[in-house]
């Protein structure tokens, strides 16, 4: 930007959570990762066995013809 200088920008002041509150963040988002693994393989598990049952479901079609 025209009118911040880099050195404005670097003497802003950052706060940032105590040390307690970032281990607390820390194990929330290792939890919602964990969890997102799990949707993710459920879904992958789930897109198999629709593929599996659909295949199966044009077989037996076939076969009764």
């Amino acid at each position: 930007m025209k009118n911040v200088s880099r050195q404005q920008i670097l003497s802003l002041p950052v706060t940032i959570p105590p040390l307690a509150e970032q281990h607390r963040i820390v194990a929330k988002v290792d939890e919602l990762m964990a969890l997102c693994d799990r949707l993710k393989f459920d879904l992958d598990e789930s897109r198999k066995r629709q593929t599996r049952l659909s295949a199966t479901l044009i077989e037996s079609a076939l076969q009764a013809v």
